[in-house]
């Protein structure tokens, strides 16, 4: 338990600030960011995976991705959607690990999840936890000191039994060795290269093969639906200007802040836990921290009892000190009996929890500073400004809504509200741009309301809290292009491919002559320049990747006879041969053990994946239609 304990505080305990940086990413407890209107993408044998979970993911990878790419970076509309595919499918991955590992019966303490709790630099202030900063933590990713400790326990759960399997793959010696013998491989060979240019002249393409390439190209030259919107948009912020703060509205939120603060008090506290398990039936536990409890009321000293009886390997060499913690860091049952209590030095009745029997005493109380009102002044202003501007937005958005709604187009809402009506550029179901990279607004748009019935939308609030409302400008159905569009493309296209079969053609022909005589003596009578090139390893550079794979796929030679092949490259045909072949050497002593791990490693992941696989497998993992668009 205490090598689990040091382990968490360290590449574990990460699982933690994760949990912070990125909240949707784990699924099984309720989505904070979407109630039950919120649509279901997938479900992983009965637990939902919910749209806005899905957007929330997206959009993060989608904001990492950019960032990686440079300033001026953009993701076309069919890499969003194979990026939208890729999160999905690792929402799903992560459902069925933590299925797996509640399945397995991994569990994690309230003293460990309460331990890293405080360890979380996120929480702290000058090296210390801080419950204002703890507090504030969870409020910005929508989570409260009584649901983020279930939530912590479930991430560290499921990185614990991912490590599980990615720590228990190894390497042998022997296949060591191989590796090495195999990657540090050099080959001495020759080789000629025959460009498919060389026979452009000669591949000839007819108005029939093209006409025949363009009816069997099924969705090929098709071009997706589109739809361009003409929108209306209102902000928050047209409104800040407009809210006024009265001295009483900072006094309210002061009186707020002030109850909110007393009520973020820590209580240090000890306990006693007599744990169920199968070596203790739950009878037995009971009658031994009832005789504890009843010695505790004697005057027994409570620290040497929890150090010479408690089942908690963490707390109980401390005399059951479990330090200070907030509300609602603990358990209910145990976070309950230990708020309960009045004063410190107060011991609990006997409680039970899903860890077994405890007695907690209350060591110390620590409640938060008071700040005067002078001092928060400026920040309760601020937020009293940001309400009323949201009143005033809430209202413009409520008017605007009905007038769009009674009104035929945009033109007279947009008058009335002196709004200018914008338009989009055309998009597709996948998305785009600006507003069409908003999942709302792409399915708004392409809904029937919109694009047959020609309707103004309702209301779409936005991720970042403005609202729109749109009807639609243009459409273009699906389609697919006509063969005179296409035309130059498909002839290209065959014609190259005419070339490179008459370019491979020729090094068949070289390779058959090389078998009676050289390979040299076989280019030259075919016109070709044949190159040698000893030692060429797995990272030499030559004339092109595919050759650089294709000299390390062709044969050994057969009784000390090279072994010509003919090879198609991406524009070119090659005819080559290996003409020797020289292992790697070993790894010199300091380079087994990092070589050693880091194969061991790469082999953990992609048992890995064979595990996901097989989960998928066995799981019931539905799709809804709504999983496949971005």
């Amino acid at each position: 338990m205490q090598e689990f304990r040091e382990m968490v505080r360290g590449w574990l305990g990460k699982s933690l600030l994760a949990l912070l940086a990125i909240p949707f990413v784990f699924v099984g407890i309720e989505s904070y960011f979407g109630g039950s209107s919120d649509p279901v993408v997938a479900e992983v044998d009965g637990n939902e995976i919910n749209q806005s979970l899905l957007d929330r993911a997206v959009d993060n990878q989608r904001q990492q991705l950019l960032a990686r790419m440079g300033p001026d970076a953009v993701l076309s509309a069919s890499e969003q959607a194979v990026l939208r595919e890729r999160v999905l499918d690792s929402l799903i991955q992560r459902q069925l690990l933590t299925d797996a590992a509640e399945r397995a019966g991994y569990r994690v303490s309230d003293a460990t999840v309460q331990q890293l709790i405080r360890d979380t630099p996120t929480f702290q202030e000058g090296g210390q936890f801080s419950p204002q900063r703890y507090m504030l933590a969870l409020s910005q990713i929508g989570e409260t000191p009584k649901t983020f400790p279930a939530r912590a326990r479930q991430e560290i759960v499921t990185t614990q039994r991912l490590s599980g399997w990615l720590m228990s793959s190894f390497v042998t010696t022997a296949e060591l060795d191989q590796l090495a013998a195999l990657d540090g491989q050099q080959r001495d060979v020759s080789y000629a290269v025959i460009p498919a240019s060389r026979f452009q002249a000669q591949a000839t393409v007819s108005e029939a093969e093209i006409k025949a390439d363009y009816d069997k190209s099924g969705d090929r030259f098709r071009t997706p639906e589109q739809v361009s919107v003409q929108y209306l948009l209102l902000t928050r912020d047209q409104f800040a200007a407009q809210a006024k703060v009265e001295p009483a509205d900072i006094q309210a939120r002061y009186d707020e802040r002030i109850k909110v603060l007393s009520a973020n008090e820590e209580r240090r506290a000890s306990h006693i836990l007599i744990a169920v398990d199968d070596k203790t039936k739950d009878a037995d536990a009971k009658a031994r921290i009832e005789k504890l409890a009843k010695e505790v009321a004697e005057g027994a000293d409570f620290a040497a009892l929890a150090k010479a009886n408690s089942s908690d390997p963490a707390s109980a060499p401390n005399g059951g000190d479990l330090g200070y913690a907030a509300h609602g860091m603990y358990v209910p049952e145990f976070d309950s009996a230990l708020f309960g209590l009045a004063r410190p030095g107060d011991v609990s009745a006997v409680i039970k929890t899903q860890f077994g029997y405890h007695l907690i005493k209350l060591a110390d109380i620590r409640r938060p500073d008071v700040p005067s009102l002078e001092s928060l002044r400026p920040a309760l202003e601020k937020e009293a400004r940001e309400a009323k501007a949201d009143e005033l937005y809430s209202h413009a958005v409520e008017k605007l809504d009905a007038e769009v709604y009674e009104s035929a187009d945009l033109q007279e809402p947009a008058r009335l509200n002196q709004i200018g009506v914008q338009t989009t550029p055309l998009f597709e179901r996948t998305g785009g741009a600006g507003i069409a990279a908003e999942r709302r607004v792409v399915d708004t748009a392409f809904s029937d309301d919109v694009v047959k019935d020609r309707k103004n939308s309702a209301a779409i609030t936005l991720k970042d809290g403005s609202t729109l409302w749109l009807r639609l400008a243009s459409h273009q159905p699906a389609r697919k292009l006509p063969l005179a569009e296409v035309s130059d493309a498909i002839q290209a296209r065959l014609k190259q491919q005419k070339a490179l079969a008459l370019a491979l053609a020729e090094a068949e022909k070289v390779r058959d002559a090389s078998k009676g005589k050289s390979l040299a003596e076989a280019a030259a009578a075919a016109g070709l320049s044949l190159q040698t090139q000893a030692g060429v390893g797995r990272r030499t550079v030559l004339a092109s990747p595919e050759l650089l794979t294709d000299v390390f796929r062709a044969p050994r030679p057969v009784d000390g006879k090279p072994v010509a092949v003919a090879v198609k490259l991406g524009d070119a045909a090659a005819v080559l041969q290996v003409t020797a072949v020289k292992p790697g050497e070993a790894l010199a002593p300091e380079e087994r053990s990092v070589t050693q791990g880091m194969l061991a490693q790469n082999r953990g992941q992609q048992e890995l994946q064979d595990v996901l696989g097989f989960l998928k497998q066995e799981a019931k993992v539905k799709l809804h239609k709504s999983a496949s668009a971005d």
